[in-house]
Formats: structure tokens, sequence, C-alpha cells
């Protein structure tokens, strides 16, 4: 395993997509545990909005280097503001048409991994939520059992002071 992440580190074009999907991954997590919902426009889903273009943009220029494709402004503006159309232009442009495709095959399926990724990152977020809730419960149990006041203690209370 430490093996995968040196590797990466000397590729950068992978960290950047290991790091798109650790950031599909933690931050719906972060979310859900932190709030108890993910919304795709709350300040957490902006949040991870903007660090997945930044990433995805970083990978795009590492690519465009190493393919030596002299992308204009329009196309790294296509980019930056409607990827999900500019990338296939420009996978298909940069790599012709057979690699192209391929490419544009495997980003989905890479599109399909982070979504995953981020429902997985949801449930483990909720379910570490959920394992607070019942600590909380329990502790609030076991302390309400203790109080005078509570349900349990003054029933015997009042029971033990009428005998």
């Amino acid at each position: 395993m430490a093996g995968i992440a040196i590797g990466a580190l000397r590729r950068p074009k992978a960290l950047a997509l290991i790091s798109l999907a650790v950031v599909s991954f933690v931050a719906p997590l972060a979310e859900r545990w932190g709030t108890g919902r993910v919304d795709p426009f709350s300040s957490y889903g902006l949040a991870e909005m903007a660090l997945s273009l930044v990433i995805l943009f970083w990978w795009y220029h590492l690519d465009k280097a190493e393919h030596a494709y002299p992308a204009g402004k329009l196309m790294n503006a296509g980019v930056l503001v409607l990827a999900v159309v500019a990338l296939p232009v420009y996978f298909i442009r940069s790599r012709g048409w057979q690699r192209g495709t391929r490419t544009i095959a495997l980003a989905l399926v890479f599109l399909g991994l982070t979504l995953v990724l981020g429902e997985a990152g949801e449930r483990l977020g909720a379910w570490l939520d959920r394992g607070g809730a019942v600590i909380a419960a329990r502790d609030a149990a076991s302390g309400a059992a203790s109080r005078p006041g509570a349900r349990g203690a003054g029933r015997r209370y009042r029971r033990s002071a009428a005998r």
C-alpha cells in the first residue's frame, strides 16, 4: 500500500486523481458526521466543489503538458466552467478519436468511482453520527436513572418513603 502512495508522488497526475477520490470520500463523510445531512449547496458542498475543481484543473494542466497540447484560453475556461463538455473535447483533440474515446470511457468510470466514494463517505458519516447519538442516548439514560428527579428513581423513592 505504501508503494502505491510513493509511486503516486512520482507521478503527479496519479496524485491528483487520488486526491480527487479522497476529497470525494472525505467531504460527504465530514458533512454528514458534522451536520447530520448532506446538501450539495451547503458550505461543505461548495467547499468540496471548489477543491475538486482546483484538483481537476491541476490534473488537466499536467495532462496538457504531458501531451504537449497547446490549449487556448477558451479551452482552459471551458474546463473551469463546464468540464463535462470541455474535457471530452480536450480528450479527442489531444489524443485523436480512438484514444480520446477510450479516455472518455475511463473518465466516466472514474466519475462513477467518485460518486460511489461520495455515497460511501456519506453512509459512513451517518453510521458515525448514529454511533454518537447512541452513545449520547446511553449516557443520558444512565444519568437520568441516577438523578433523584428521574422517573424510575422518583417512584422508588416514594415507595420506600410510604412504607
